[in-house]
């Protein structure tokens, strides 16, 4: 029987590290918006896309980046190595926020830190996720990826409603200054990790040779590159709608009131947290292909449902099938391609989940650009359509997908310590 990860005292200290960066990144983000809107409220739509945009073209470009560095390297390291330049990087931005030393061009200042910063944890994200199977083994990996996902879904709804009250009673500055403390506890649980994760990449070619590489690898393998296009599909289709413009959609569209929109908004936040604990419960399914399937089949049925609702409460149940779709989606893609990808490509191939998160972000500019021409009910269900038909033509092309997980035995413990 496979020990649960929480037996592991690496995993304890990975995931309290894991959830409190959770926890403080919307924070930092959204207070990042609230001090834009306030100092250039003539430009801010404009310059709130272009923080957006610096985000995600860093996760776009450093993802790759980050899987190569997870297999170069020693995994501890490089998650010790971002957070300290992530907390450098933070405290520029607290300073230029407080400070606000070059008048007009502090928003050109705070694109490139805010692009760096977005490239830290883009880097952190393949060597964290690549170095849970040399803590809890390949037997537990689906039950501790799932556990990483409640993480996620549980700190986020604490952390907006904080964020907000904070930026209420303070300046934007003095609050993403505060929100450096959380590097207190990060930073020390990093350091008492003991596992020893080295990636073995071929060093004897240059980082964008293993990059090159990984690529090659992924494309090869039918599973893999399966699950990588259903995620991107996903991403950077799918996404582009109900999370992207589903906000504007919701007042103008909907006609719903600011504060309507706040609940509608927790019903999308209700859906992952459900999500997440269900699959805690049900732990073998992240490892079916069955369940990648229906996953992100469900989401883009649900799209189409919010595409074409115009009743509050239906688009509340779309919003709720969304956000436990996107769940189911991300648990078992991560899983499925944890327990396929061999351990010398395990960070270069994690390292396209932050890239397809990047494509995501950026994909909202053409989106809002064919909306703002044509109407937001013209584009939603173009959006929500053709997820649903490319999602298909992938499911039906790459029938391997549909059989992972079957009758697959588990796979023996990565090498690596409690």
């Amino acid at each position: 029987m496979a020990r649960s990860p929480w037996a592991h005292r690496d995993f304890r200290l990975l995931l309290a590290g894991s959830a409190t960066v959770s926890f403080v990144m919307p924070m930092q983000f959204l207070t990042q918006i609230f001090w834009v809107q306030d100092r250039f409220p003539e430009r801010d739509v404009l310059y709130v896309g272009l923080v957006a945009a610096s985000r995600g073209s860093a996760m776009l470009l450093f993802g790759l980046v980050g899987g190569a560095f997870a297999d170069r390297f020693e995994r501890r390291r490089v998650l010790l190595g971002c957070q300290v330049a992530s907390l450098a990087i933070g405290a520029g931005v607290a300073a230029l926020m407080i400070a606000e030393p070059l008048g007009g061009a502090n928003i050109g200042i705070l694109l490139l830190l805010t692009f760096a910063q977005a490239g830290t944890m883009a880097v952190d994200q393949p060597a964290r996720t690549a170095a849970t199977p040399a803590i809890v083994g390949m037997e537990s990996l689906s039950s501790a990826i799932t556990w990483q996902m409640v993480a996620q879904q549980v700190t986020f709804p604490i952390a907006l409603p904080l964020v907000g009250f904070l930026n209420s009673i303070v300046e934007p500055g003095t609050v993403y200054l505060f929100t450096l403390s959380a590097w207190l506890v990060i930073l020390p649980l990093i350091a008492m990790l003991r596992f020893r994760s080295v990636g073995t990449a071929n060093r004897s070619v240059s980082m964008l040779g293993n990059i090159r590489e990984g690529l090659a690898y992924t494309r090869r393998d039918a599973t893999l590159f399966g699950v990588i296009a259903l995620v991107v599909v996903l991403q950077v289709v799918g996404m582009a709608g109900p999370a992207t413009l589903g906000p504007v959609w919701m007042l103008k569209v909907l006609g719903l009131s600011t504060t309507q929109f706040g609940f509608m908004a927790m019903t999308w936040g209700l859906g992952t947290s459900v999500a997440s604990f269900f699959y805690v419960w049900q732990k073998n399914l992240p490892a079916q292909g069955q369940t990648l399937c229906t996953a992100v089949l469900l989401f883009a049925l649900f799209a189409v449902v919010f595409a074409h609702s115009r009743l509050a409460p239906l688009t509340a149940i779309a919003n709720f099938g969304l956000g436990f779709a996107l769940v189911g989606t991300m648990v078992s893609s991560s899983t499925i391609v944890q327990r396929t990808v061999s351990d010398e490509m395990r960070g270069r191939v994690m390292g396209l989940f932050p890239l397809t998160q990047g494509l995501s972000m950026l994909s909202g500019l053409p989106a809002s650009v064919a909306g703002q021409a044509y109407g937001l009910p013209v584009v939603f269900p173009i959006l929500a359509w053709t997820t649903l038909a490319a999602a298909a033509m992938i499911i039906l092309r790459r029938p391997s997908l549909r059989v992972v997980g079957r009758s697959q035995p588990a796979t023996s413990a990565v090498s690596g310590g409690d």
